[in-house]
């Protein structure tokens, strides 16, 4: 059987369970009539394998990692997750996408009018006197939260994001879609 929302593999006694959580996506299933149905969400996270643990200390690249926090973005039945961690005094994200792992610093906010998903993935713009090449736009929807954050993001919201590079280096930007200032943050 396939989980309706991610289409990933669910294995369970179907005899025995009549609600099951999708280890994937975080969706509650209801088996009946010869089929899954979603009935909610957890709001626990669901552990994948990482190396990055919430409150833990870990060896990354020879360096000491502490991970302060996780959040998880959903996007086209598929998800990622960001670690906020401290290594030697300074702070940091950390974007994990199938295992793919991306470290990212220096974020700012800068007041602007345009939204991001007007923007046309191969093109350019400009932005703080940068020619960025955008590479990607997409809606995410912010699906969890592990620990105390200190900003503003809300669960369940719908966040724009465009990736783009400029002199060899990756610009994520993020914007709240009701909201017209956009957080950029650079990949180190």
């Amino acid at each position: 059987m396939q989980c309706p929302k991610c289409w990933r593999p669910i294995k369970f006694e179907e005899k025995y369970a009549k609600v099951v959580a999708c280890p994937y996506c975080n969706s509650i299933l209801e088996f009946g009539t010869g089929e899954l149905t979603i009935i909610g969400e957890q709001w626990d996270f669901i552990d994948f394998p990482s190396i990055f643990i919430v409150w833990k200390e870990v060896e990354y690249e020879w360096k000491k990692v502490y991970v302060k926090w996780q959040i998880r973005y959903e996007y086209d039945w598929w998800f990622f997750d960001k670690f906020f961690v401290i290594i030697d005094w300074e702070e940091f994200y950390i974007k994990e996408d199938d295992w793919l792992i991306k470290m990212i610093k220096g974020w700012n906010f800068v007041k602007n009018d345009f939204t991001l998903i007007d923007k046309i993935a191969w093109e350019n713009i400009v932005l703080d006197e940068k020619q960025l090449f955008i590479q990607e736009v997409w809606i995410l929807k912010l699906v969890n939260l592990k620990w105390f954050i200190k900003n503003h993001l809300i669960p369940w919201k719908e966040y724009e994001y465009l990736d783009a590079s400029y002199k060899w280096k990756m610009y994520f930007l993020e914007r709240d879609i009701l909201a017209w200032k956009i957080k950029i943050s650079k990949e180190v």
